[in-house]
């Protein structure tokens, strides 16, 4: 095919990503960087503001379900084949910037979950974020599947600090200025209190988890977003 076609082609897959934006939102300041071919971001009747798109490779795939809200929210994208699914009626209120390299990567989020301010990093081929439903994620908060750079050891000269994957269950309330860092799981129900590291799994559910490194602190609690109060005591 001559060059000119494959120019042609080339931008025509990239003009119709937003072909199904609400026109409203495409005034809402959506700017995109799209480089390369079959990128597909499906999103309709959205709130997006100050929402920015840079996809840099080929065969990428994000979808927003409905009522979402998105303010200030990045979506970095660098290599090939990686999904995003973000589900109903979830939220960022204030920023946050999704960041993906290498190849397929997969970020889920489930319905009814909020954040304030994230960082959200899938680093390394195959592997997988998962945030359950309606989690409430605070600002301030760094979450990544790999370290970004290899640590080598000098015995046989061999990486050893690959990628593990995350998972959040449902109801997980996370405070702020905390790093969750790889092979992370972390049980429905449950608390990350404000400041903690993160550096392992707390799959039980209803506890309390905090520190540097962070550990159980308490168990068999849950949590609500509203403010409960005992009238006897005013």
């Amino acid at each position: 095919m001559p060059e000119s076609k494959n120019k042609s082609a080339r931008a025509n897959s990239i003009s119709h990503i937003f072909q199904k934006l609400n026109p409203k939102n495409r005034r809402r300041k959506i700017n995109q960087d799209i480089r390369g071919e079959g990128n597909h971001i499906e999103c309709n009747d959205r709130f997006l503001r100050s929402t920015r798109f840079e996809i840099w490779g080929n065969n990428n795939r994000i979808e927003i379900g409905d009522g979402c809200q998105l303010k200030d929210v990045t979506f970095h994208i660098e290599g090939d084949d990686h999904l995003i699914q973000i589900g109903n009626n979830v939220a960022f209120n204030i920023a946050g910037s999704i960041w993906f390299e290498d190849h397929n990567g997969t970020l889920t989020i489930g319905d009814e979950s909020t954040f304030e301010n994230v960082h959200l990093a899938v680093t390394e081929p195959h592997s997988t974020l998962t945030i359950g439903k309606d989690c409430m994620f605070s600002y301030d908060i760094d979450v990544r599947v790999g370290d970004s750079h290899s640590v080598i050891v000098n015995e046989h000269n061999k990486r050893t600090n690959y990628a593990e994957n995350i998972s959040f269950g449902d109801h997980v309330w996370v405070a702020s200025h905390c790093v969750i860092l790889k092979g992370s799981i972390i049980g429905s129900n449950s608390i990350i209190g404000t400041r903690s590291v993160v550096t392992k799994s707390f799959p039980q559910e209803g506890v309390v988890v905090a520190g540097n490194p962070a550990k159980i602190i308490k168990e068999g609690i849950n949590w609500k977003r509203e403010r409960i109060y005992d009238k006897s005591k005013f």
